[in-house]
């Protein structure tokens, strides 16, 4: 007959193996539920990282239209000065036909000056795009490092993820280990009164 101090012992002994049943019945809880919140983080990277491809496509094909935007105004600068030419050439002209020019020297003024307007014009649009092109390009770059932090967001889900399914079976096969002893442990209990 036992006495009364092993009687203790397996008493103390089967409440914490309940206690530690249920400790590890909530870390497997708590492990499912930090999964869901991996694969919810995974998936919310996911989006980011299509999304971020997406402007990344937009600017891209806002770089190259800037590129074709400044062909033609190469072009419209090439005929501002061929416009100016004709202009100088105008005035020349009408400079040595004298007072039989007429109205002639007004319109080679009026060619430069619309020459000069349309090349400060050409000018500024140049400085612009040139600006859209520079905050382009760190557009480009900030989303090239914001999808490289997703993807390490990613890779990080993807670790917690693998991680608390470790722990979770981990928590599983202890639990089941401590529901197989558990009965016989109360069983030897019981016995024992």
């Amino acid at each position: 007959m036992p006495n009364i101090n092993e009687h203790s012992v397996i008493n103390i002994s089967s409440e914490n193996i309940k206690k530690l049943s249920e400790e590890i019945k909530l870390i497997s809880e708590n492990s499912s539920q930090v999964n869901t919140l991996s694969e919810r983080a995974r998936d919310s990277a996911d989006q980011g990282e299509r999304a971020l491809s997406d402007v990344r496509s937009t600017l891209e094909s806002f770089v190259e239209s800037s590129a074709q935007i400044n062909a033609f105004l190469e072009e419209i600068d090439m005929l501002t000065q061929q416009v100016h030419i004709l202009g100088v050439n105008a005035a020349i002209e009408a400079a040595s036909a004298g007072k039989h020019s007429g109205g002639f020297s007004i319109i080679a003024e009026e060619m430069r000056r619309i020459a000069a307007k349309v090349k400060e014009t050409s000018a500024n649009i140049y400085a612009v795009l040139e600006s859209s092109g520079t905050l382009a390009g760190n557009t480009v770059n900030a989303i090239q490092a914001a999808g490289e932090t997703l993807e390490l967001l990613e890779v990080s889900a993807n670790l917690s993820i693998e991680l608390s399914r470790s722990i979770s079976d981990l928590a599983k096969i202890r639990y089941d280990d401590l529901k197989m002893y558990l009965p016989a442990a109360v069983t030897e209990n019981n016995d024992d009164m």
